[in-house]
C-alpha cells in the first residue's frame, strides 16, 4: 500500500466511526391487551428495562446508536396474537470497526400492566424491571440483572454480571456465574417449591423474613458463612457449610458460591 494511501484508509475509518456513532434510530408500537399479557422477549444484544402503569396494553420503545433498524441493521420480528406478545431483535451479521469509542448501542424499553407471564432474553445486555407480578423469567448472557417490587414466581439467569432482586416471592431461582447477588424477600414471601440462589464468582446477601420457613442449606466453597436467623443445625457444622431448619423446617433453600462469602439476614 502507498504511503499517501495509509493516512487516507485512516481517517476513513475514523470518519466511520464517528458516523456510527453519530447515527441514531428509534421504533415503537403499542398492543392492546383484553386480558392478562403473555410477554416474550428475545434481544441478542440490547439492554432491556421494564416498567408497569395502568393501562392495558403494552408499549414497546427500541432506540438504537450507531445502528439504524430495517434493511442492513437492526431487524425488528413482532407478532400478537390474543394477549400474547412477541418481540425478537436481531442484529446485523456483519464485520464492525470501533477505534476507541462505543459506536453501538440499543435500548428496549417496555411499558405494561403489573400482572403478567414474561419471558425476557438478552444475549449481551443488562435487564431491569420493576413492579412486575407474575411468572417472571429473565436471562441475559452479559450483564446485570436488576429487579425491583416484583412479586411471584421468580427465574433469573447471567452468565456474566451481578443480580440485585427484591419483592415478595412463591418460588426463586437465581444464577449467575459471575457477580455478586443480593436478595431482599418482603414479608409474604414463602417456598412453594424450593428456591435456589447461586454464584460461580461473587458473594451471595440474602435478606428474608423473620417468619419464613425451610431447610436451609448454605455452602461455600471458599469464603465465610454468617446467619442472623435461628437455625436449628442438623449434621455437622463446618466453616463452609450450614445445613438445619429455620422455623420448623419446609422446603429446600439452598444459598451457595464457589468463590464468596454467603449471608444470611432477617428483613
Amino acid at each position: 500500500m502507498c504511503k499517501t494511501c495509509l493516512p487516507l484508509f485512516a481517517a476513513v475509518l475514523v470518519l466511520t466511526a464517528f458516523t456510527g456513532f453519530a447515527h441514531a434510530d428509534d421504533w415503537s408500537k403499542t398492543y392492546d391487551l383484553t386480558g392478562k399479557p403473555d410477554l416474550r422477549v428475545q434481544a441478542h444484544d440490547a439492554n432491556i428495562r421494564v416498567e408497569t402503569w395502568d393501562q392495558n396494553k403494552i408499549e414497546a420503545r427500541v432506540t438504537t446508536r450507531g445502528l439504524h433498524i430495517g434493511s442492513g441493521g437492526l431487524a425488528i420480528v413482532e407478532h400478537q396474537q390474543g394477549n400474547a406478545v412477541e418481540i425478537e431483535l436481531r442484529q446485523p451479521h456483519r464485520v464492525h470497526f470501533s477505534i476507541g469509542i462505543e459506536t453501538r448501542r440499543t435500548e428496549l424499553e417496555i411499558h405494561m400492566p403489573r400482572s403478567a407471564k414474561v419471558i425476557l432474553q438478552s444475549g449481551d445486555g443488562d435487564v431491569s424491571a420493576k413492579g412486575l407480578e407474575g411468572e417472571l423469567d429473565f436471562t441475559t448472557g452479559d450483564g446485570r440483572l436488576d429487579l425491583e417490587d416484583v412479586d411471584g414466581s421468580l427465574r433469573l439467569h447471567t452468565s456474566d454480571g451481578s443480580a440485585r432482586v427484591s419483592g415478595r416471592f412463591d418460588v426463586l431461582e437465581l444464577r449467575t456465574s459471575d457477580g455478586r447477588v443480593e436478595v431482599e424477600a418482603r414479608p409474604g414471601s414463602l417456598l412453594r417449591e424450593a428456591w435456589d440462589v447461586r454464584s460461580s464468582d461473587g458473594s451471595v446477601m440474602l435478606r428474608v423474613p423473620g417468619d419464613l420457613a425451610a431447610d436451609v442449606e448454605l455452602r461455600t466453597s471458599d469464603g465465610s458463612i454468617t446467619t442472623n436467623i435461628p437455625i436449628v443445625v442438623e449434621g455437622n457444622f463446618g466453616g463452609h457449610q450450614l445445613r438445619g431448619k429455620m422455623n420448623g423446617g419446609g422446603n429446600r433453600l439452598s444459598v451457595r458460591t464457589s468463590d464468596g462469602s454467603v449471608t444470611l439476614d432477617k428483613f
